[in-house]
């Protein structure tokens, strides 16, 4: 891989050649002139941008075609930072209030832009005339290209070793084919995880297994990758009978005679490398299959990357899912052990004091492994770069070029770092690598973004997915090797500063994070400045963003001291994104209000700052709006139509902060939480938010205040008036004072009837202190968390409606009104026996025993009990919960632990306030704690001390 990394320049050409076109056609019939070199360069990028896709690919092994998409780089850049301008101007031109000096201003700022973009033009027809000179040398290569020869030489090295580490899988593997076989007439296993892994490896040896077990009669293999076509599949399975299909045989022609040769015969089937996604295309392949298996006992197994293929896959065919982990550190030597003592033994003894530290770095993918032990052998010629050329060859060079560019900006986050999907989404959003495909479309781009962060997710190339309750994916890790990739790739336009590290004024850097520690102060050359497109800030320093930084899309300051900054922040007339963090700053200037570009704005832990500008509403392409307190919620906040996201609402009775605000707000999505709705005045009010116009928002929170009297409350009518639409997922009430739930909770006992609430996944009642009963709720067939809690004058629930709940995994209820006896509404708990996993009940004084319906929930994992004041001792049926793994006990200050605990196979037990009279319990809890489980207790030291 070339040192200056790879030059990435087409996914920036559909976006700027759709400004160019809708600019062009739009509101400059005042200059003509700019509207004629507009057309120009739409004309040049429409012809470029095919050539300039595959010159992409064949950059590193052409000089001559890196030096032209240098070129191209730069001409496209320039032509999107005056695009850019143009937009500004026309938003500039479009308000409300604008004096005629003004507007003459601007008139002449688009005639002077004219010959800036005939510059820009003049480049790009001298680029256009080398194109078929470029298209000639791809051509060539692609007939003479031996790059991928160096992936499949270290896949044949990684699988010509014995396997290393993988052996359990193997057998686990074979043992379900056995297993399942039997059952049907196809069954099969999807082999799961990310490049580099070992799928090919574990496919292999499975193949092998089953082949000299004889454990199927035809025992075939397939090389999928991205060409998933069924004819070639069947023709290839066809030449393991020694039948040499013609090339124009139909696919019938094919069925029959593979059937021929199948008849009362079983098969196993390997798929390596699948990537098909397309539901129609696996349709096709099952029908296929479906026609020539007659009898039980054949067996699919495919490998894939992608999470996406294997779920696809399971819809047509009864496929289990197999994940597989990445190899020890240990495991990883001993590869590199083999590879290099298969060359040369003298190679491994020099080296051999040093190779641990080796294997660390291959992040446990054997390919990573197998590439070093290559490198160390002298198989491969530029060794340095081995490791990385595989990585590229495994990870990045099947991706679309706009998914490329996606992937190599996450380079600018440290490694380990937590990415936030709705920021990462942002940033490119604000990089204009997403290309909504036009204004007037429903699909925005954040679909757009959400759809290529799913698409590295399901290719492994993020992981350690954390996803929200309602199942939306919320962040994920990259793996330090494919970080290491994606810093190789953005190496020419990302750069992480270092104390004492230099930049070359000369470089193309666009991208740059600093962090300072106060030993050496950063300096960014002028030459830089004027050039990059995204700066993240780190530390208590200044830098001046007067005249260098004026084409920044992207700028994170955490910590930084921000006086010049703020002074210039107007200036910016390009940003997109815009976080402050943790700076020390009282006021924003007047001239923030005129980011008209800006799309995203983060304000927060900014303690001393009382508010944002009053003109903040006239950002009218802000899209995400993140403040974390209510005096910095910007007046009129209604008038940013084009806002998505503003994850707080503070009900105001002052003019521009009222809930009407939010009436206007017809593009909000995902999370939104409305507080202080005490000073709602009606339910009318209430309508004009108009929420159940809101067909993008999936969870919602309603929160009064707590502490209010319980005279003259009219919180009944407001929450009747929010009423939501029916795609929420998530709801959640919190110290809502009316005594009846709103009608539009009111539910549907008919099955076969839809709900308002049909799609909730969550929903919490939290402090609703007057609510004396909780009616049915309905069906609610989506649901799997509900919280009743602290609603302390309930007498009932519905008896029947926990048991109609038959998805729901996580209850919470309690505390109820104190002086009933019993814990209400778990007569019917029993018919969550097979799906609920975590119950957490908090008690009352009165309660001197666990409900006995408990006893029948047999998958429950996770078991909190609170202040149960008159409990003295467990059930014994407790000990039958064979499923349990944490048992948690709180505040029950008469309970005596029962010798039962000893037996339970729990992996965690927490109890305190707990009785004190017996020893026996002390000894009891001695044992559990030295039980090489996690155990925690806070009366530890005094069942020592009895002891």
């Amino acid at each position: 891989m070339a040192d200056t990394g790879l030059i990435l320049i087409t996914p920036l050409m559909p976006e700027a050649l759709s400004k160019a076109t809708s600019i062009a056609a739009g509101q400059l019939s005042f200059a003509p002139v700019l509207q004629k070199q507009l057309a120009d360069l739409a004309q040049s990028l429409t012809e470029i941008q095919d050539v300039a896709q595959g010159a992409e690919q064949r950059q590193e092994s052409d000089r001559a075609i890196r030096l032209w998409l240098l070129k191209l780089n730069d001409a496209v850049y320039d032509a999107v930072d005056l695009l850019d301008k143009c937009d500004y101007g026309i938003l500039v031109l479009q308000k409300e209030v604008q004096t005629s000096i003004q507007r003459l201003k601007q008139v002449h700022a688009f005639l002077s832009m004219a010959k800036k973009f005939e510059l820009i033009n003049d480049s790009l027809a001298k680029i256009r005339k080398v194109v078929p000179f470029i298209n000639l040398i791809i051509q060539l290569g692609e007939q003479n290209s031996a790059t991928a020869g160096l992936y499949y030489q270290m896949v044949r090295l990684l699988d010509s070793s014995e396997v290393v580490g993988r052996e359990d899988d193997v057998s686990n593997i074979v043992n379900l084919l056995n297993d399942r076989k039997t059952q049907r007439p196809i069954s099969g296993i999807s082999i799961v995880g990310m490049p580099g892994v070992g799928k090919t490896t574990i496919g292999r040896s499975v193949y092998m297994k089953a082949k000299e077990e004889k454990l199927y009669d035809v025992v075939a293999w397939v090389c999928v990758s991205e060409d998933f076509n069924h004819q070639r599949i069947l023709g290839e399975l066809l030449e393991y009978f020694h039948v040499h299909p013609n090339k124009n045989n139909t696919t019938d022609a094919l069925l029959h005679d593979l059937g021929h040769q199948l008849e009362n015969k079983t098969f196993l089937l390997i798929l390596d490398d699948v990537r098909e996604r397309d539901p129609n295309n696996w349709n096709v392949f099952a029908s296929s299959f479906s026609k020539i298996v007659k009898t039980n006992g054949n067996s699919i197994v495919l490998t894939t990357r992608c999470e996406s293929v294997a779920s696809v896959l399971e819809k047509q065919f009864p496929i289990c899912r197999y994940d597989l982990q990445t190899l020890s550190d240990d495991e990883c030597l001993e590869i590199i052990k083999k590879v290099v003592l298969r060359s040369s033994a003298n190679a491994l003894i020099s080296s051999e004091h040093w190779l641990p530290l080796v294997a660390k770095q291959c992040g446990g993918l054997p390919l990573v492994a197998s590439a070093i032990g290559g490198a160390l052998s002298n198989q491969f010629e530029h060794r340095n770069n081995t490791v990385l050329s595989v990585l590229k060859m495994s990870f990045f060079n099947c991706m679309p070029s706009t998914l490329k560019k996606c992937f190599s900006y996450c380079s600018i986050f440290p490694k380990g770092f937590e990415i936030r999907k709705d920021y990462l989404i942002q940033l490119w959003m604000a990089g204009g690598f997403l290309q909504q495909i036009s204004y007037e479309s429903p699909v925005t781009m954040e679909d757009i973004g959400n759809e290529y962060f799913n698409e590295l997710v399901s290719n492994s190339l993020f992981q350690d997915v954390r996803r929200d309750a309602s199942g939306n994916v919320e962040s994920c890790k990259m793996h330090d090797v494919v970080h290491d990739l994606a810093l190789a790739v953005s190496k020419g336009e990302t750069l992480i500063w270092e104390n004492g590290s230099n930049i070359d004024e000369t470089s193309n850097i666009r991208n740059l994070r600093i962090k300072y520690d106060g030993e050496v102060h950063p300096a960014i050359p002028r030459g830089i400045s004027q050039r990059l497109h995204s700066l993240f800030l780190e530390g208590e320093f200044s830098i001046n963003m007067e005249s260098d930084l004026k084409g920044l899309r992207s700028l994170k300051l955490v910590r930084v001291k921000t006086e010049v900054l703020l002074a210039s922040l107007g200036k910016l007339k390009q940003l997109k994104y815009l976080e402050i963090a943790e700076c020390q700053i009282e006021t924003l200037p007047g001239s923030f209000s005129e980011l008209y570009l800006l799309q995203t704005l983060k304000v927060v832990q900014c303690s001393h700052l009382q508010k944002l500008p009053d003109e903040t509403s006239q950002l009218v392409s802000l899209r995400h709006l993140y403040v974390d307190d209510k005096k910095l919620l910007p007046k009129q906040i209604g008038r940013l139509t084009s806002l998505q996201t503003s994850p707080s609402f503070f009900v105001g009775t002052d003019e521009g902060f009222t809930i009407e605000e939010l009436g206007g707000l017809s593009q909000l999505r995902g999370k939104l939480e409305i507080h202080n709705l005490e000073h709602v005045t009606s339910k009318s009010e209430a309508i004009r938010a108009r929420l159940n116009e809101k067909t993008e928002l999936y969870d919602l929170k309603f929160v009064w205040q707590n502490g209010r009297r319980a005279t003259n409350v009219n919180d009944e009518e407001v929450l009747e008036g929010l009423q939501p639409h029916s795609n929420l997922k998530s709801l959640r009430i919190s110290n809502y004072m009316g005594k009846n739930l709103p009608s539009w909770m009111n539910g549907v006992e008919d099955s076969s009837a839809s709900s308002l609430l049909d799609n909730l996944v969550r929903l919490e009642l939290s402090s609703c202190s007057e609510c004396s009963c909780i009616p049915s709720l309905g069906q609610l067939p989506s649901l799997q968390v509900l919280y009743i809690c602290g609603m302390n004058m309930v007498t009932s629930i519905s008896h029947e409606w926990l048991g109609r709940l038959t998805n729901l995994k996580e209850l919470r209820m309690g505390p109820f009104l104190s002086n009933l006896e019993e814990f209400p509404g778990l007569s019917s708990i029993h018919y969550l026996h097979a799906s609920l996993e975590s119950l957490s009940l908090e008690g009352w004084d009165k309660l001197k025993s666990l409900p006995d319906e408990l006893r029948h929930l047999t998958a429950l994992k996770k078991f909190n009990i609170s202040r149960f004041g008159s409990l003295e001792d467990l059930p014994k049926w407790l000990g039958s919960l064979h499923s349990l793994q944490e048992l948690k006990i709180e505040h029950c200050s008469q309970l005596k632990l029962q010798p039962f605990l000893q037996d339970m196979r729990l992996r965690g037990l927490y109890f305190n306030i707990v009785s004190e009279e017996k020893c026996t319990e002390g000894r009891i809890l001695l044992q559990l704690v030295n039980e090489p489980t996690q155990w925690r207790s806070q009366n530890l030291r005094l069942a020592r001390a009895k002891l």
